[in-house]
């Protein structure tokens, strides 16, 4: 396991315990998993003539030794970050780590989007566009989704990045959009990680968790890297009864930093989860002992 964290952690869940109470049950041991969220910004925020750096990026997410990274600002094959990088697969050969990548538009003669890295075996790869409102065009932004299997029982990890225009719009279509994917065809458990561009008081947030449970607590802000003033990057969950968040941080100014200079413009977030594998579920429901 990584060595600690910086900045504010939380033993559990906040909206778990705002909506269930000090007397909720947390879910039985499971399989402890570190997940991290991280916007790469291209890998570009290093350098002072903005080119991609991915050593940069591949040292911040080796520091936390995650299971899964979900990534945002993903460039593959483009003009600005180098035509023969392919970002996710460069990052996951760097850490050793499967992935998958996920487009959302075309950019600079190449691909940009999402990808999620893991160090489990990836079962199942997908990939969904998510639209942008019609009063509104922006960028159309993907969900990148994976399947592992960890102790028996399958497990989805997505990544996805919301619309970044001021207006809400794009942003409560797309969060819909992820909600009608999450009901229909991610029928089972799921950790999702993103920058939904979004604070927690908005709209678009009260949308994703009315079917998602979010880690962390509102105060831990992810942006700008330099000084956060907001909290915009989010590790989120379902069903809440399988999962139980024993710690979740901001990675501290710090541990972003390679050679003094932010890795990126935003901070990574890092959660520590309990997953209730096959074996705890029989075990909850009464099974043999």
């Amino acid at each position: 396991m990584a060595a600690a964290l910086a900045v504010v952690a939380c033993d559990k869940d906040s909206n778990y315990n705002d909506r269930y109470g000090d007397k909720a049950v947390i879910p039985p041991e499971g399989k402890t998993l570190r997940v991290m969220t991280y916007n790469i910004y291209g890998a570009r925020a290093t350098s002072p003539s903005n080119a991609a750096d991915l050593d940069a990026i591949a040292e911040v997410i080796r520091r936390q030794d995650p299971d899964f990274v979900t990534l945002n600002e993903v460039d593959v094959f483009t003009e600005r970050s180098g035509k023969n990088v392919h970002q996710a697969r460069d990052l996951a050969e760097k850490l050793g780590m499967e992935w998958h990548f996920s487009k959302a538009i075309d950019q600079s003669g190449g691909e940009y989007g999402d990808a999620v890295l893991s160090k489990y075996p990836i079962l199942e790869k997908r990939s969904y566009s998510l639209p942008c409102a019609a009063e509104q065009p922006g960028e159309q932004r993907s969900l990148c989704v994976i399947r592992v299997e960890i102790d028996g029982k399958s497990l989805y990890v997505a990544s996805t990045h919301l619309d970044h225009l001021q207006g809400d719009a794009s942003r409560m279509v797309q969060a819909a959009e992820i909600r009608t994917i999450c009901s229909t065809e991610l029928t089972g458990d799921l950790i999702l990680g993103g920058d939904l561009n979004a604070i927690p008081s908005s709209n678009v947030i009260a949308t994703m968790t009315a079917f998602l449970t979010s880690a962390g607590s509102i105060e831990q802000y992810t942006f700008p890297s330099d000084e956060p003033t907001r909290k915009i990057d989010y590790i989120m969950y379902t069903p809440i009864n399988h999962f139980g968040v024993q710690n979740c941080q901001v990675v501290s100014r710090a541990d972003q930093q390679v050679n003094g200079v932010d890795a990126s413009d935003h901070r990574p977030v890092v959660a520590d989860i309990r997953f209730q594998t096959e074996d705890d579920t029989e075990t909850s429901l009464g099974g043999d002992e």
